[in-house]
C-alpha cells in the first residue's frame, strides 16, 4: 500500500478510521490523523512530515495507542532519541499530548545510566548521549610522525572509538517496547557509530517509529539506513551493499560517486511509501502564512576595500577554496575579521538590524540567527547598549532549555540571539513572529530548519522572515541558492564564476 493515498480522505473520513476506544488527548490536524493511522498499522514506520507540522505528536499518540492495545496500564517503555537541543522540548511534548511520564537522560555517563534505572515511560536521550554511553575509546594502532624538535621519527598509540557490546546488552535488558528516532536523517550514514548502535539494540524492540522533515537529503542512497530500521531490510535489502549494487552505479572519476540507475530510481520511488508517508508544508492548511523580505545595505568604504582586496589577493585559489574563503567574506560583511580580532567601527548591517528591531511592535518577539560567535557578541553588545532584554542561545549556553523556554514564556524578553547550529533545529520559538537571519550558512537543510523554529505547530500568527544582505557580496548569492532549495557553492566551477559568486552573482 502507498500510504500517501490517505491524503485523499477527508478529515471526517479519517476520524472514522481511528480505532474504537482511542481518543486523542489534544486535537490533531488532518495530516496528523493520516500519519497516526499509517503508523499504528505497521510495526515500523517513517513519518516524513515537513518541518514544524507536528510529527512529534504523531509519535506520542501512536505510543498511547500501543499502550491501549496492551491493556492501557501505562507501562509502555519508549526510547526516544533526538537532537541535543530538543531533549527538554520532547519531555514537554510528552506531558502535553499524553499522561505518560518522561525523563531527560543527560549528564555524566553514570548519571545517564542511573536515569535509565528509574521508572518512566519515555527515556529521552540525544544521539550524542546515546553514543557516549555505549562506546569506549581503545588503543587502536601506532601512528608515526616526525618530531620537529628532535628531528627524529617517533610513534604514539592512537585511540579509536568502538562499540562496547556489554553496554549494548545492558541497554537491551531495559526491555524497551518502542524506539523513536526524531530527525532520523541523523542516521542516514549506515557506517556511522550511531546507526550501528541502534541496529544492535533493535532486536527485542517491537515498534519502530522514525520522524523526519528532511528524509533523504540530496541522494536516494540515504534511504537504506532509515528503511532498515523501519523493516529490517524487507523493502530495500538486508545489507547496504546489496541495496547499492541493485539500484546504483559508480559514476565517479576520482573516487566513488554512487548515483541511481534509471531503473533503480524508478523502483526506489515505487517502494518508497510502502512504509512511509510524506507531507510537504504546502499540503498542510493549518499553518499561518510566511512572508520573506530582503533588506539590503552597502558596505562602508573600509569594508569594501577589505572585501575587494581579498578577492584580488587570492583570485587564483578561489575555485579550490571558495567555501572557506566565503567565510572570510561574510565576516567582513558582518563587520569584523575574526583572525585579527578586528571590528569595523562603522557597521551598516548592525544599524540595519537595530532599525528593524526598533520598528517591530513591542508586543512581537524576534529571533536573530547568526553563524559566527563574534556576530552574536556584536549583536548582544548592541542590545545591551539599547537596554533590550534578550536571551542567548549558543554552544556557550550553560542551560539551553532555560534560554529558549524563558524567551518563550517571559514577555520581558523580546529578542533571542541564536547561533544556527545550536538554535536552528528541534526547538520551539513560536512566541516570536519575526525571524531575522543576520548571516546565512551554506546548508539548505539548516536554513529550512531555522525557518521552522517560529513557523510550526502552535503558531497562530503570520510569520515574517528577514535576511540582511550586503550589496555586491556573497550574501546575495548564498541567499539565492537557499531560496531555490540548493546548498550554497554547489555551482562554483571556475575562477571567473567564483569571483562573480563572491560579488553577489
Amino acid at each position: 500500500m502507498n500510504w500517501n493515498d490517505l491524503k485523499m480522505f477527508s478529515r471526517d473520513e479519517l476520524m472514522d478510521m481511528v480505532p474504537e476506544g482511542f481518543e486523542f488527548k489534544t486535537l490533531p490536524w488532518t495530516h496528523q490523523i493520516s500519519a497516526f493511522l499509517a503508523t499504528i498499522s505497521n510495526d515500523g514506520f517513517l513519518s516524513c512530515l515537513d518541518l514544524g507540522v507536528g510529527k512529534t505528536k504523531v509519535a506520542i499518540d501512536t505510543c498511547r495507542y500501543y499502550d491501549l492495545i496492551n491493556g492501557g496500564k501505562k507501562n509502555l517503555k519508549v526510547l526516544y532519541v533526538c537532537l541535543h537541543t530538543a531533549i527538554e522540548k520532547m519531555r514537554d511534548e510528552v506531558e502535553t499530548h499524553s499522561d505518560f511520564s518522561a525523563v531527560c537522560v543527560k549528564g555524566s555517563k553514570a548519571e545517564r545510566w542511573e536515569m535509565f534505572s528509574q521508572d518512566h515511560n519515555f527515556y529521552i536521550i540525544n544521539y550524542e548521549g546515546l553514543r557516549s554511553i555505549i562506546t569506549e575509546r581503545v588503543l587502536w594502532k601506532e601512528k608515526h610522525f616526525y618530531d620537529e624538535k628532535t628531528k627524529e621519527m617517533k610513534s604514539k598509540k592512537v585511540k579509536r572509538e568502538v562499540i562496547d557490546d556489554r553496554k549494548i546488552s545492558k541497554l537491551k535488558r531495559l526491555n524497551f517496547d518502542v524506539i523513536i528516532l526524531d530527525e532520523s536523517h541523523m542516521i542516514k550514514n549506515s557506517k556511522s557509530l550511531v546507526f550501528r548502535i541502534i541496529k544492535k539494540i533493535l532486536p527485542g524492540i517491537k515498534y519502530r517509529i522514525l520522524l523526519t522533515g528532511t528524509p533523504f537529503g540530496n541522494s536516494l542512497i540515504d534511504v537504506w539506513s532509515q528503511y532498515y530500521i523501519v523493516d529490517k531490510g524487507e523493502t530495500f535489502y538486508p545489507t547496504f551493499s546489496l541495496f547499492r549494487s541493485a539500484y546504483f552505479e559508480d559514476k565517479g572519476w576520482f573516487g566513488p560517486l554512487w548515483e541511481p540507475t534509471e531503473e533503480g530510481e524508478k523502483i526506489i520511488n515505487e517502494k518508497l511509501y510502502n512504509k512511509a508517508l510524506r507531507y510537504n508544508e504546502d499540503e498542510v492548511d493549518d499553518l499561518p502564512k510566511k512572508v520573506f523580505r530582503v533588506l539590503e545595505y552597502s558596505l562602508t568604504k573600509r569594508q569594501r576595500a577589505a572585501y575587494d582586496s581579498l578577492i584580488d589577493d587570492d583570485y587564483d585559489s578561489l575555485t579550490v577554496e571558495v567555501r572557506s574563503k566565503a567565510l572570510a567574506f561574510r565576516e567582513i560583511a558582518s563587520g569584523f575579521i575574526a583572525d585579527s580580532n578586528h571590528i569595523f567601527k562603522t557597521n551598516p548591517k548592525l544599524d540595519l538590524l537595530w532599525d528593524l528591531i526598533e520598528n517591530v511592535h513591542e508586543k512581537h518577539k524576534v529571533v536573530v540567527f547568526v553563524e559566527r560567535t563574534m556576530s552574536r557578541k556584536i549583536i548582544e553588545k548592541m542590545l545591551k547598549k539599547n537596554k533590550i532584554p534578550f536571551r542567548s542561545l549558543s554552544g556557550e549556553s550553560k542551560d539551553k532549555y532555560l534560554e529558549y523556554n524563558t524567551f518563550q514564556k517571559d514577555p520581558k524578553y523580546r529578542v533571542i540571539v541564536a547561533q544556527i547550529k545550536t538554535g536552528g533545529a528541534s526547538i520551539d520559538l513560536t512566541a516570536a513572529t519575526y525571524c531575522i537571519h543576520w548571516e546565512h550558512g551554506g546548508s539548505v537543510i539548516n536554513f529550512r530548519q531555522s525557518l521552522k523554529r517560529i513557523h510550526r505547530g502552535g503558531q497562530t500568527k503570520r510569520c515574517f522572515f528577514y535576511s540582511l544582505i550586503g550589496k555586491g557580496t556573497v550574501e546575495r548569492s548564498i541567499y539565492k541558492d537557499l531560496m531555490n532549495n540548493n546548498d550554497a557553492f554547489q555551482n562554483i566551477v571556475d575562477g571567473e564564476h567564483a569571483k562573480a559568486y563572491l560579488l553577489g552573482g
